[in-house]
């Protein structure tokens, strides 16, 4: 099994691990949000999820045939662990044996989306390997959630124009601000698209991914268990994963936690709010875990 990463500050600086979402590379992360985490005190490791960019991709196992367990669960509320290739649980693990490899016993653990289940999912199974917990954008899993907007799903599944390079970029630009607030993406989209769309393209391991999601089981009960200080940040914005599934989370934590929304983010992680999110990430870090915090306690700031 193969990862691919890289760091950002010096190894003796406490390590954060930065997990990225759906179909996306961890090229995300920007180096520019990476460093101002690093100049804070942190030694900071992004990587591709398996299925994406430079990490190994699964094609071994054949494309999922999605729309079957769509229905599936949409006739009965839930899915096999059958039906899907790999689980959540086995993405956790790949987050767990990268630690091991780059000998960190423990490590602060940020996640966004996809990656904020990931991290929750590592908090939850293997908590002994998280200092503290940052899920931004993401949720608990709970099927009693709202859904994101039907046309923001619909519109990030369609394929693009063609199977050229520049159709790639367009499609690609087109679906960052699908799912972005209004006035949020900047003038160096295209460029960032580019630089992604050069360095790997492989929508067939998102698939895959999309089911590694449907079949892991509701997190809401287990998330009450996890002792590590949690940080949950999410844009009020936000059309795919909508506001109420990152309350939920909040909500469902019973250590120590702290709701941070972001007024004008969608579900992407702009350069306007990296001094906040990263001044949120290392507060929390710093603060003591505890557990018996009841959710009615959860500390909830809102920051334009």
């Amino acid at each position: 099994m193969y990862l691919e990463y890289d760091t950002f500050g010096s190894p003796k600086d406490p390590p954060l691990l930065l997990v990225m979402g759906l179909a996306t590379q961890m090229l995300a992360w920007k180096e520019s949000f990476c460093e101002m985490l690093a100049a804070k005190g942190f030694y900071v490791i992004r990587y591709d999820n398996r299925d994406i960019g430079l990490s190994k991709h699964f094609d071994e196992l054949g494309p999922p045939p999605l729309l079957r367990r769509i229905a599936f669960n949409m006739l009965f509320g839930r899915f096999c662990k059958s039906a899907s290739p790999y689980t959540l649980n086995d993405m956790s693990l790949d987050a767990v044996h990268l630690l091991d490899a780059l000998k960190i016993p423990a490590a602060h653990v940020c996640g966004a989306s996809m990656g904020g289940m990931i991290g929750q999912t590592m908090a939850i199974s293997h908590p002994d390997r998280v200092l503290s917990l940052c899920s931004i954008m993401s949720t608990t899993g709970s099927r009693n959630l709202p859904e994101g907007d039907l046309a923001v799903r619909l519109g990030i599944m369609k394929k693009p124009e063609n199977d050229s390079h520049e159709a790639r970029v367009k499609d690609g630009m087109r679906k960052i601000r699908m799912i972005a607030a209004p006035g949020q993406v900047g003038d160096d989209l295209e460029e960032y698209v580019d630089k992604v769309m050069k360095r790997s393209y492989h929508p067939v391991g998102a698939m895959r991914q999309i089911n590694a999601i449907m079949v892991q089981a509701d997190r809401t009960e287990a998330l009450r268990e996890i002792p590590m200080p949690s940080l949950i940040v999410h844009g009020r914005g936000d059309k795919l994963v909508k506001l109420a599934c990152g309350e939920a989370t909040a909500a469902a934590i019973g250590g120590d936690v702290r709701l941070l929304i972001v007024e004008g983010m969608g579900h992407v992680i702009l350069n306007k709010d990296y001094k906040l999110v990263t001044s949120a990430i290392l507060e929390n870090s710093k603060r003591p875990g505890r557990r018996g915090v009841a959710a009615e306690d959860v500390g909830v700031s809102v920051q334009n």
